[in-house]
């Protein structure tokens, strides 16, 4: 088999290796100074700082990028530097509404003086309750209101005397009588001196005593008596009702002049209209309730409780109680809030609900709860993205949010909708601060027409950064902080050295380095812990190498299986000899962090016909839309190449033979071209070399991803099989910066056992795959004898011809 003319890479081109001179320090990072800052996201950092602190509608914050680039932590450090700036911060509470029960009251005052104003109150109404029953016991107030009963009881007895005078001259006088319903007036006849009752008197007809005519004349006289007795019975109640008011205005207007005296420092410290109000309102309902607060306190000061004393104290303590819902007394700065489970309940509030004794539920505003919004008034919320989205309720509550700066506190359950009760809403201003994905920013910005109001500010992460010495000089600071902060052994320079080929090796260029720095630091944890397995003292490179051994062998059941398979011959993959239509093309399979790659066999046929190149994978819906363009862009390439001077008309089928799983994605697009022209030229194909790339329609090769793996991948295989010094695989020459290839790869190479080679045209693919030419074309539009296209050239008019007149195929 001849060599092919385009020369492969040299083992120097294969790995970036950190130059330990860019090391800043001799012996371990113990000797540098941990890193304290963020490093590689200016524009992020910047976006982030705008963003908090402007304080106008809409500014809120969406901070993008992908898991591991501390966007947690750098939102944290941002705004630990910002919430100093925002001193203007509030207290809400809830009260009673004396006049529309169903609708509490908001209470708003300036930070502290929430706690101060409940304070307050509790102390008076502590003061309230404890000095009416002793206002009650109090000798002034007792004649006083003695004289008032005593007044009464004296019009009532004069009352009663002159009826009894008057009609004591006709043999009649007033009495009292005590039945089942107690005692009461009653005008009794006087018989022989002694007072009867009219009952009596037919006892006295029968006994000979009285006369039937005398019996009744007094029946007659009774009953006019008695008339005159319910009027005076109807006068009395009429004094009475005066008596009671009398009594209770006399006991208001006292416990009034206490209740003015208690609050009126209330009034003077917080000298606003909702809490005169308040204060009025419970004026009144103290001095409405003055015998409900004797009775209950009197009772509990004796000691003696009830059920009934109990649930009493409990509605008078309630529709006095201040419900301090945010308290701001301690808190000096702007909040921050990091809501890591957000959920309706903890982000707007709740109004809790609780079953009476009755066994009816219940609500009122000392059962209202806030949630984060409101508790960082004045402050931030931070949340991540896809926790809000995936409740649209809370997506939907929180677009008000965002967009009216207003709050409704509702009951957070709604299958048990019964409370009545509706809160005052509460303005805020509360800045909302996202995690997510770009493509979610970038989809909500366009589907959502209020999106854009609403995040104004984009902050976005970067997943890599150059490599530059300034970056490697912030790597080795990196693993000093973490080592000091998780107490970790420190790394020695060629340790070090390891983990940052890592991190370039992670972002797929040896130009880049990773700015995940969580993944980074999960390789320094996990080399620390082999390293102290082994009794080390720092973290070696050996010990780097072992960690993602073994973080490879965690994830390697797929990669193993599928090596097996190749190599029993259950997938069929040949690394050796060849075959026309069909060739070795290069995929990546991913475990989480660890990806591998392997090989794919591709075959191509073609017959006479029209219907041109079938991707068989398409047909039956296990081809991405990425994949279905990279086929159908083969269709152009090859019109572009023969079909100037004449037409072309065939039939062609396109597959990735065993693939159950689906495919997507272009960089199979350069081995499918190359398996169909060998299906149309009837030349074939080295199966000793696979090839990933992507081509477009005028013949040039173009990057792809994950070529590492893929190169690995292939290695393995014909390692496995058996390295017969021709394998190797080819790729687009613009991912030659992207190689970091293990050091067997590259021990093989050295050794001339495998090889790669990089290419930037289709034509320089086909010289290597197919060890023929793939031919130039001329100004008559035909090519070279013995080339590649001018046999594909040739064919296809053969394909044309018998496509055109239905002649089969010799």
């Amino acid at each position: 088999m001849k060599r092919p003319r385009i020369t492969a890479l040299p083992a120097s081109k294969l790995r970036w290796t950190c130059p330990p001179k860019l090391l800043p320090f001799t012996s371990s990072t113990k000797q540098l100074r941990p890193l304290q800052k963020i490093v590689g996201q200016d524009r992020a950092i910047e976006a982030l700082q705008m963003g908090a602190r402007i304080r106008s509608q809409g500014y809120n914050i969406w901070a993008s990028g992908v898991v591991g680039t501390g966007r947690m932590t750098t939102v944290r450090q941002i705004l630990d530097e910002v919430k100093a700036e925002r001193p203007t911060l509030y207290d809400f509470a809830y009260v009673h509404n004396f006049k529309h029960p169903e609708q509490p009251v908001l209470l708003r005052f300036s930070a502290g003086e929430g706690r101060i104003f409940r304070r307050m109150m509790d102390e008076c109404i502590a003061v309230i309750r404890r000095r009416i029953p002793q206002l009650f016991e109090e000798e002034q107030f007792q004649s006083t209101r003695k004289k008032i009963i005593q007044d009464f009881q004296d019009k009532e007895k004069h009352v009663l005397s002159e009826f009894d005078q008057k009609i004591r001259p006709t043999g009649f006088v007033v009495g009292q009588l005590q039945d089942e319903s107690g005692t009461r007036p009653e005008v009794f006849p006087v018989i022989d001196g002694k007072p009867v009752t009219i009952d009596d008197i037919d006892e006295l007809v029968s006994g000979g005593k009285l006369t039937q005519l005398q019996a009744d004349a007094i029946a007659s006289s009774y009953g006019t008596y008695q008339e005159e007795l319910a009027e005076i019975g109807r006068r009395s109640l009429r004094v009475l009702t005066d008596f009671r008011r009398e009594i209770s205005q006399f006991d208001k207007a006292a416990v009034g002049i206490l209740l003015r005296s208690v609050f009126e420092e209330m009034l003077q410290s917080f000298p606003r209209d909702r809490v005169k109000t308040f204060i009025e309102g419970v004026t009144d309902f103290v001095l409405d309730n003055v015998d409900e607060y004797v009775r209950v306190y009197r009772a509990r000061e004796a000691g003696v409780t009830d059920e009934s004393i109990e649930e009493s104290a409990r509605i008078l303590e309630r529709m006095t109680t201040v419900n301090l819902i945010v308290d701001n007394y301690e808190t000096a700065t702007a909040p921050v809030i990091v809501e890591t489970a957000p959920t309706y309940t903890s982000l707007f509030g709740s109004i809790e609900k609780r079953m009476d004794a009755r066994g009816f539920i219940q609500s009122d505003f000392t059962h209202i709860r806030s949630g984060s919004l409101l508790r960082a008034d004045g402050g931030f919320v931070v949340m991540n993205a896809i926790d809000v989205l995936s409740d649209m309720a809370v997506w939907t509550s929180l677009k008000r949010v965002m967009l009216y700066g207003r709050i409704e506190i509702q009951a957070g359950d709604s299958q048990m909708a019964i409370t009545t009760i509706k809160p005052d809403h509460i303005n805020v201003d509360v800045k909302v601060i996202l995690l997510g994905d770009p493509a979610v920013y970038l989809a909500l910005w366009a589907a959502d027409e209020d999106f854009h109001k609403m995040f104004k500010v984009h902050a976005e992460f970067e997943a890599d950064a150059p490599r530059s010495t300034e970056m490697i000089r912030n790597y080795c600071a990196f693993l000093s902080h973490l080592a000091s902060e998780e107490n970790l052994l420190h790394c020695n320079r060629a340790g070090a050295a390891a983990i940052i080929e890592w991190a370039v090796a992670f972002t797929d260029s040896q130009d880049k380095v990773s700015l995940q720095f969580s993944y980074v630091a999960d390789l320094h944890r996990e080399a620390s812990h082999f390293a102290r397995a082994k009794r080390s003292t720092l973290v070696r490179r050996e010990h780097v190498q072992h960690a993602l051994d073994m973080r490879h062998k965690r994830s390697a059941k797929a990669d193993e299986v599928i090596r097996e398979n190749i190599l029993k011959g259950l997938l069929l993959i040949d690394v050796k000899g060849a075959r026309v239509g069909q060739i070795n093309g290069l995929t990546v399979y991913s475990s989480g962090i660890v990806s591998f790659g392997k090989p794919a066999r591709i075959t191509a046929t073609v017959s006479a016909g029209n219907a041109g190149i079938i991707n068989i994978e398409r047909e039956v819906q296990m081809s991405g839309s990425i994949h279905s363009k990279g086929v159908l862009i083969l269709s152009g390439l090859l019109r572009s190449l023969f079909s100037r001077a004449q037409p072309i008309s065939f039939t062609a089928s396109i597959a990735f033979e065993q693939s159950y799983g689906g495919v997507d994605g272009d960089s199979a697009s350069a081995a499918e071209i190359i398996a169909l022209l060998s299906a149309i030229s009837n030349i074939p194909i080295r199966q000793d070399i696979a090839i990933t790339g992507s081509i477009n329609q005028k013949g040039d090769i173009q990057p792809v991803g994950g070529i590492n793996e893929k190169v690995t991948g292939f290695y393995e295989i014909c390692r496995d099989k058996g390295l017969t010094g021709t394998q190797g695989v080819v790729l687009p020459k613009q991912n030659v910066r992207d190689l970091m290839l293990s050091q067997e790869i590259i021990d093989a190479v050295e050794k001339g056992t495998f090889a790669i080679y990089a290419i930037e045209r289709l034509e320089e693919a086909i010289e290597l795959l197919m060890d023929t030419p793939a031919g130039h074309r001329r100004r008559d539009s035909t090519f070279p004898p013995d080339s590649v296209f001018a046999k594909v050239q040739a064919n296809l008019s053969v394909l044309h011809a018998a496509s055109r007149t239905g002649t089969p195929l010799a």
